[in-house]
């Protein structure tokens, strides 16, 4: 048993950064954003393309995507648009890229950078597509437009990993038993 909890301990010690990470930034583009901005531009194949556009760039693992990814769902982009930025953004980032033409020449990080795009592209452009045409998402952005300050900010990353929390904490435990 012993070795089940130290493991447990440093799988959540390795993964606690990168997910408070993720919340945080997930909070701030919460705050910096308009309110109706993902339901306006997060939508469609448009609001796949500006999803998987946004995401590839950024350095963030799968650990740290999760809850930015649900962040923007939560303020309105689309099923898509989520599902892409998900897909997409824990395979590249500049810095993963930078690191992968350093070690196995730009060819391949073009190429990682082009196949995560077109990964990305493809699984939004699905979602998108297996939601039938009426089913139109009538929920509104979490906050209104007055009042996105810091502290809606942070309530808005408590709430998100307040969501996931029973899944962070079986995925640990597997992983611990692994």
């Amino acid at each position: 048993m012993s070795a089940f909890l130290t493991a447990a301990w440093t799988i959540t010690l390795e993964l606690a950064p990168w997910l408070l990470l993720g919340a945080a930034l997930s909070g701030f583009i919460h705050v910096i954003l308009p309110a109706k901005f993902m339901a306006t531009y997060l939508q469609g194949r448009g609001g796949v393309l500006r999803a998987v556009v946004f995401g590839v760039p950024l350095p963030l693992c799968s650990c740290s995507v999760i809850p930015t990814g649900i962040g923007l769902k939560r303020d309105g982009a689309s099923d898509g648009a989520a599902i892409g930025f998900l897909i997409a953004t824990p395979q590249t980032g500049l810095d993963s890229l930078f690191v992968t033409a350093s070690m196995l020449g730009w060819p391949f990080a073009v190429f990682k950078l082009v196949s995560a795009t077109i990964t990305g592209l493809i699984g939004g452009f699905w979602i998108d597509h297996q939601r039938p045409a009426d089913a139109s998402d009538t929920r509104q952005p979490a906050v209104s437009e007055d009042g996105r300050d810091f502290w809606d900010g942070l309530a808005h990353s408590v709430d998100i990993l307040r969501s996931i929390w029973r899944w962070l904490i079986f995925g640990i435990v597997i992983s611990a038993i692994i």
